[in-house]
């Protein structure tokens, strides 16, 4: 799992071909794919959101 930054964050998802979200109160994660990759992109909702990508 990546940190990365909120502008990170919305790149990927501009470019990640999502099948699925889920929101379970305290993140968002969003499956899908990135190239051709299986990504898993999670933004929390505490503070200011932290934001991590799996591929």
């Amino acid at each position: 799992m990546k940190h990365v930054t909120l502008e990170q964050f919305t790149d990927i998802l501009e470019v990640m071909t999502i099948t699925q979200s889920v929101e379970s109160g305290f993140a968002i994660t969003h499956f899908g794919y990135v190239d051709g990759r299986r990504t898993v992109a999670i933004s929390t909702c505490y503070g200011n959101g932290e934001c991590y990508i799996l591929q």
